[in-house]
């Protein structure tokens, strides 16, 4: 079998990297960035009690993990094709050999490590206690059951260090953002901004939920949405807990996220269209959109009231799936997010503006210099860009630099400054956001080692083959087995990695179309990244140490000129007497996000038996 050309790395890397559903991360074969599953076309003979669909077939670009593992068979006159077990990979030698691939028994203990961290988490176990926990047991299978090479784990993790150092300089910067933000009053400023403009709390929050979080997730990923809108929601008056979930829920456009890496790695893995791939994942978002967007008002201002914005919610919805759709399709799929969110924004505030006008009641403040920092950001993420397309620099530590961590890390440098603060306050920043920052940082690494090691290990693939045994009812369980990887991962580029492969390889055997089915992977996966541990603890973070409106005394409100109503009640900003500084409930946040994630599964499950 040809395996691809790689520059560099040992023989039995290649055949487990190829093998396994590719690398952790995109970018990280040693060739750069191409395919990694070359059109191979051959003949594969059935082992003794394989499943049938194992049998002689062509195969087009499906991994080694889907097909037989020959490497005990020997050549019969029955064979039509001549192959023989020299032609089919082997496991290095020297390792032990391990239960038949596909085996029942396989599949459940590679499953072990996502129930141990499932069942700690039921068991309100801290999350970097249950990621040990189950980083344990992924461990111990390694070295009795999915016998890896250890020149082949080092390379992996050695692979996701440059993701690594990213992922907590942009946690580092977003976090420290957001403190000085706080600090200056500029997050006050917005929220009352914010407030005034869309004259009623339902709509703020769709503002927020459907514009400001899917235009910053889709700018720069890595759940700086939720850095963004965490903050804004609460001054809004939302309780940490409410406004840890609600931000959350807005993490809807993470397919698009820092320009659609995720959604790349997943049409190249899949072999399908990218453009193409973007219009379908656009499709199938309809039912991510109006389900979190129904849970996060619902969640933000109680079920009557979020009754009674249902036709603003599906205004919002559709302007946003609409916008996302028509640029997957007409313009390309990168910047189909940050229309969306854009355009989203543009529709509710004209809204409130036709509204204002209708009333004759205009409240504005002016809050240029409050989004000075944010301007500087979106620039400096541009330009960033531009220079690594210019220069064609696709992987290395100078994506890191010129990339949402180094302009993060520069922004926050900068806000003093651009606020016209004290650069004072810098210090004080630093030292508070360093505290919170290695308790996030540290669950977000050690759930993307897990998730590194069930790829490299193989576990990922052995689950994905025992639903595919299943059959047609395996559609049901594909959104589900994208939802594992996106959770694990915190990352929809980590799990179309671990995912994407296989599902395109159970399509082809199911005779169903894999543009759908790697659609439905990319949408859950991503999706479900918003659910991950990493990004509650960093919103339950931000919640608990972002202040909500000012207390105001009964004497200065009957004194206060109200500036605008935050609808469903009349109850002003500056008349808000009451300021919830309860900590925040992770666990309660958690399954609150799972279950609206778990609804959308659901129906995506049902659209893939459908859509046909």
């Amino acid at each position: 079998m040809m395996l691809p050309r790689w520059t560099g790395g040992s023989r039995a890397a290649r055949i487990a990297a190829y093998c396994h559903g590719g690398w952790p991360h995109p970018g990280s074969a040693p060739g750069g960035r191409q395919s990694l599953f070359p059109r191979v076309r051959q003949v594969v003979r059935a082992a003794p009690g394989r499943p049938a669909r194992y049998a002689a077939r062509r195969h087009d670009g499906i991994p080694c993990g889907s097909l037989t593992r020959a490497s005990g068979a020997q050549q019969s006159p029955s064979d039509p094709a001549g192959v023989r077990a020299r032609d089919a990979p082997r496991l290095p030698r020297g390792l032990p050999p391990r239960l038949s691939e596909g085996h029942p028994v396989n599949a459940l203990l590679a499953a072990l490590p996502i129930l141990v961290t499932i069942g700690l988490l039921a068991a309100k176990v801290r999350a970097p206690c249950a990621a040990l926990a189950a980083l344990g047991t992924a461990a111990a299978l390694t070295t009795t059951t999915f016998h890896t090479p250890v020149a082949d784990l080092r390379d992996a993790q050695l692979r996701m260090l440059p993701m690594l150092v990213e992922l907590a300089a942009i946690l580092f910067g977003g976090m420290l953002l957001s403190d000085l933000m706080t600090r200056t009053g500029a997050q006050a400023a917005l929220g009352d901004r914010l407030g005034g403009a869309c004259g009623s709390r339902s709509r703020a929050v769709l503002l927020i939920v459907f514009g400001v979080t899917p235009f910053a997730e889709s700018l720069t990923g890595f759940g700086i949405g939720v850095v963004v809108a965490v903050p804004l929601l609460r001054q809004l008056g939302l309780t940490p807990t409410k406004a840890a979930i609600t931000g959350l829920l807005g993490l809807v456009t993470v397919p698009w996220g820092s320009l659609a890496p995720g959604s790349l790695v997943s049409a190249e893995l899949g072999r399908v269209d990218f453009q193409q791939l973007g219009v379908v994942s656009a499709l199938l978002s309809a039912p991510v959109f109006l389900i979190c967007g129904a849970a996060a008002l619902t969640v933000a201002v109680w079920p009557r009231h979020a009754l009674r914005a249902a036709g603003e919610l599906l205004m919002a919805a559709g302007t946003l799936w609409l916008t996302v759709w028509a640029v997957n399709t007409y313009v390309g799929v990168p910047l189909a997010g940050v229309l969306g969110g854009l355009a989203t924004l543009a529709v509710l505030l004209l809204a409130s503006r036709l509204e204002e006008r209708a009333t004759g009641i205009v409240h504005r403040e002016p809050v240029g210099r409050a989004l000075a920092p944010y301007a500087f950001l979106v620039t400096g993420l541009l330009i960033g860009r531009a220079a690594l397309a210019a220069t064609g620099i696709e992987q290395g530590w100078w994506t890191v630099v010129a990339g949402p961590a180094g302009w993060l890390l520069l922004t926050a440098a900068l806000t003093p400054r651009l606020l016209g603060a004290q650069v004072s306050v810098l210090p004080d920043a630093i030292g508070t956001t360093a505290t919170r920052w290695w308790q996030v940082t540290l669950t977000t690494a050690l759930f993307l080692i897990l998730g590194t090691l069930l790829t490299v290990t193989g576990m990922s693939r052995e689950m994905a083959e025992a639903c595919a045994a299943l059959g047609p009812a395996y559609l049901m369980l594909a959104p589900w087995i994208g939802a594992v990887g996106g959770f694990l991962t915190g990352s929809n580029t980590g799990a179309n990695a671990m995912f994407a492969a296989g599902q395109s390889a159970t399509a082809h055997a199911l005779g169903y179309p894999a543009l759908h089915l790697v659609g439905i992977q990319n949408v859950s996966a991503a999706l479900a990244s918003g659910g991950s541990i990493a990004r509650v603890v960093l919103a339950a973070e931000l919640a608990s140490n972002s202040p909500g409106p000012q207390r105001v005394s009964p004497e200065d409100q009957l004194k206060a000129t109200p500036h605008h109503h935050l609808a469903p009640t009349t109850t002003t900003t500056t008349a808000l007497t009451t300021v919830d500084t309860d900590p925040v409930d992770t666990g309660r946040v958690l399954w609150t996000v799972l279950t609206a994630h778990a609804a959308v599964f659901l129906v995506l499950g049902a659209v893939a038996l459908i859509w046909r």
